[in-house]
């Protein structure tokens, strides 16, 4: 692989990277809000398919994330324009972030329905 092909592989691979993120937090934030709106009034059963949903989608977008920023990194390192640009690996930070999330967003559903019932 030529330079320019490599470092057009690695800026695909940030492209990527960032439609990823965006899609998590996409995915995120309407989980949030329909928690928020309608997480009280939801059946067992509506909540067990609403929470497999989201579970299943941002973990599979979240690890796809990281795996493409892990991509990412690996290649940066090998390009000499690495050498005068910082290159952070947060790949463990990231990761961390990405299931931290999503366990956020499932208490903050468990308080939505908990404050629910102690009301109602």
């Amino acid at each position: 692989m030529t330079e320019y092909e490599l470092l057009d592989y690695i800026a695909s691979l940030m492209a990527n990277f960032q439609t990823g993120l965006a899609l998590y937090f996409t995915i995120i934030t309407a989980y949030v809000v329909a928690a928020f709106i309608a997480g009280d009034r939801l059946t067992r059963l509506q909540l067990f398919i609403v929470n497999a949903c989201f579970v299943i989608a941002a973990g599979i977008v979240g690890s796809l994330t990281v795996l493409i920023f892990a991509r990412f990194f690996s290649f940066a390192k090998q390009a000499s324009v690495a050498e005068g640009a910082p290159l952070i690996d947060f790949r463990w930070p990231l990761g961390l972030l990405v299931f931290a999330v999503l366990i956020g967003c499932l208490v903050f559903m468990w308080s939505i329905r908990s404050k629910a019932n102690r009301h109602g």
